[in-house]
């Protein structure tokens, strides 16, 4: 379970410095990405579901991929 968070928290934190991230396993590709708005920054991923914060965006991913053990790389 330290694992898994500790991954999670890497991937909080690569949205936030590069603006974008993308996930890819055996079934799905996925990216999310920062969008500046008149509001401030959201994140939108690449099925255009939308966020208010990175760490909802990472939930997000790591649900539609099933679970941390099934991401196969990030960038």
């Amino acid at each position: 379970m330290e694992k898994n968070q500790q991954i999670i928290g890497k991937l909080i934190d690569e949205l936030e410095s590069k603006g974008e991230i993308s996930l890819s396993c055996d079934k799905n590709d996925l990216f999310i990405e920062s969008v500046d708005d008149k509001e401030g920054y959201s994140f939108v991923s690449s099925t255009n579901e939308e966020f208010a914060t990175s760490k909802d965006a990472v939930e997000w991913l790591i649900k539609k991929m099933n679970g941390v053990e099934n991401i196969v790389d990030w960038q």
